[in-house]
């Protein structure tokens, strides 16, 4: 395999295969740095009495993009990138996690990234049969039903808006409370009278016989209390995988990559894409536009480099 390409892409999921497929129609020798193709898109999703399905808009998309991507790229690395440095050159040099390293005069980072969880006895055994991480996928098939959101912060509260007007009541435990933007507007929320509110309280256990029934929580005096639910959504805040780039290129607060309108970073030649930007995504189709964009810048950069 050749150690120098025009472009190598962090990341296999809906953005990263975007942006290859992009590089590859502009027959740039191009490198995709992916443990797999597709990322996390075939999670099909099942409640009580509603059809297990697929709940990822985007998904056929994903996979027909995946099979073009496999067809016509010569360079997969099955690896994952631990460091990227810049040259002295205006190039790159990529640390691979297995051992060895390639170079390249452009990157796309797609990277995604995790969602947090609450390690809690059954969160595992439930996910996708009543406990997800997405409100934002998730909640429309929740109408009617009573559910439990943990959090606290942004995107608790956001969960909470999404939610309140479909589901028929919610118990909101702060489990860990964190700075949101509008405090005032936040209190307003949590006094709805379809909001109970528990904070001080840590999740124990999830609870359920084939799908989820609810959970066990305890208070800080050792109270245990049981709340029947059908749905829980665990909305901490989403970890950026960005710790190949994380002293190179600018980061926001919350540890995404900055990027521009184009998806360039703050530094020249290194572009990003999807969960992993300061660009809202969280959705399938969304991720696949800003890899597409990204790609696109990444090909014009080198194409201005070639003409110098």
């Amino acid at each position: 395999m050749p150690e120098h390409f025009d472009a190598v892409v962090l990341g296999g999921g809906p953005a990263g295969l975007a942006a290859t497929a992009y590089l590859l129609y502009a027959q740039l020798n191009v490198a995709l740095i992916s443990p797999d193709l597709g990322g996390k898109v075939s999670y099909p999703f099942a409640l009580r009495n509603v059809p297990r399905q697929d709940t990822v808009w985007g998904a056929s998309l994903v996979h027909e993009l995946a099979e073009r991507v496999s067809s016509g790229l010569q360079h997969h690395l099955p690896d994952t990138v631990e460091r990227v440095e810049r040259l002295e050159n205006g190039s790159f040099q990529l640390t691979l996690s297995a051992g060895g390293s390639v170079r390249c005069r452009a990157v796309v980072l797609c990277t995604g990234v995790r969602a947090q969880r609450t390690f809690a006895s059954g969160e595992a055994e439930y996910w996708g049969r009543g406990l997800s991480y997405s409100a934002v996928s998730h909640a429309p098939f929740f109408a009617g039903r009573a559910v439990a959101v943990i959090g606290g912060g942004e995107r608790s509260i956001a969960a909470l808006q999404i939610l309140l007007p479909l589901v028929k009541r919610i118990d909101y435990i702060e489990a860990r409370p964190q700075p949101v933007a509008d405090r005032a507007r936040a209190e307003v929320l949590l006094n709805h009278p379809h909001i109970s509110v528990f904070r001080g309280w840590e999740v124990q256990q999830i609870l359920g016989n084939d799908f989820v029934t609810g959970l066990d929580i305890v208070g800080i005096n050792g109270e245990v209390r049981t709340l029947p639910v059908e749905g829980i959504f665990v909305q901490y805040g989403l970890l950026p995988n960005n710790n190949a780039v994380r002293d190179l290129v600018q980061l926001d607060d919350g540890g995404h990559v900055v990027v521009d309108a184009h998806c360039a970073t703050s530094i020249p030649g290194i572009f990003a894409a999807g969960d992993v930007t300061t660009i809202y995504a969280e959705q399938v189709p969304v991720s696949i536009g800003e890899g597409a964009k990204a790609g696109i810048s990444a090909w014009h950069y080198l194409a201005a480099q070639t003409a110098l």
